[in-house]
């Protein structure tokens, strides 16, 4: 969550005319992440996260919050979308849509322990459950597509090595992408960084604007690839099996899934080190940005390409 467009709080103060907040006590912006600009937002009635969307399209913005606001009504651990003085999810200000959005108790946690995945798979089969009757389809903007448009993007930016583990990746991208999965509405980047935690349990789930229509398997395998992953960037099969066992436990993972799990690491973590990449050579201009490093899922996607991965619960 980064700042690239500027507000001041006289700006603000007009603006949340069109809510029942009652007064702005104190706002800042927030530096993780990359996506768009967060602020957070004290008032009267408690703390919010100001978002304004960068990149996405207002049709598009009201999909992902009319999404968060179904599974948060399902008894998801996950924000509120506040609806405006009439009832809408998102106004415009400095002709970009943006949100506000309820702020959860909780911090993320930087090194999961064996507990940590345990709770993330009943967490997960939590909101794959909550999700399975949301009416909208929702496209993946980061699939495979999207994939074979980057690679030609960083073409004369990479080295051959580089290039060839991008090619040889989307080869099994492609494999996969063709497998009838179990598939309903997923996360697409539950990362360490969007579950919260309060005194030990799951507080909540963020960041839901990469949610998309996918294959459950897939959910699954982005988690692992950064919830159960070793400083060598190997698997930790003890966590992972946690994570996976908790979540078959709620929703059993089929064989067809199971057999496809290789090709589900792979292109989880293609998905991340091809979106780092685009970031580190086509930055955005903002105020606080933050950029992650490309190179740790260069090695990640190289382990999972050289090493044959099973699920074994």
């Amino acid at each position: 969550m980064s700042v690239y467009t500027k507000i001041t709080e006289a700006e603000l103060e007009l603006h949340l005319k069109n809510y029942s907040l009652g007064r702005i006590i104190n706002f800042s912006g927030i530096s993780e992440g990359i996506e768009n600009t967060n602020y957070l937002l004290v008032t009267d009635n408690g703390e919010f996260i100001f978002t304004i969307f960068e990149a996405i399209k207002a049709e598009k913005v009201n999909n992902y919050l009319s999404f968060m606001n179904h599974v948060n009504l399902k008894g998801l651990k996950s924000p509120l979308v506040i609806e405006s003085n009439n009832s809408e999810l998102y106004k415009i200000i400095k002709n970009k849509p943006s949100a506000v959005i309820q702020k959860l108790d909780g911090e993320s946690i930087s090194q999961p322990n064996n507990e940590h995945c345990i709770q993330l798979g009943k967490t997960l089969s939590d909101f794959h459950a909550c999700g399975s009757d949301f009416s909208s389809e929702i496209l993946n903007p980061r699939g495979l597509m999207w994939a074979e448009k980057a690679l030609e993007k960083l073409k004369g930016l990479l080295d051959e090595n580089k290039l060839k583990l991008i090619k040889d990746s989307i080869k099994i991208q492609k494999i996969f992408s063709e497998a009838n999965l179990p598939s309903g509405m997923i996360h697409a980047d539950l990362f360490r960084d969007n579950v919260l935690f309060s005194n030990g349990k799951i507080s909540g789930m963020i960041d839901f604007y990469y949610s998309c229509t996918g294959t459950y398997i897939y959910d699954l395998a982005v988690v692992s690839n950064d919830w159960c992953n070793k400083e060598n960037n190997s698997i930790n099969h003890e966590k992972q099996n946690l994570l996976l066992s908790e979540y078959n436990k709620y929703r059993e993972i089929t064989n067809e899934e199971k057999l496809q799990w290789k090709a589900a690491l792979v292109t989880g973590a293609l998905r991340f080190y091809l979106s780092r990449l685009i970031d580190l050579h086509f930055p955005k201009i903002g105020e606080i940005t933050h950029i992650k490093d490309p190179s740790i899922f260069e090695n990640i996607l190289t382990d999972r390409i050289k090493n044959s991965y099973e699920i074994d619960i």
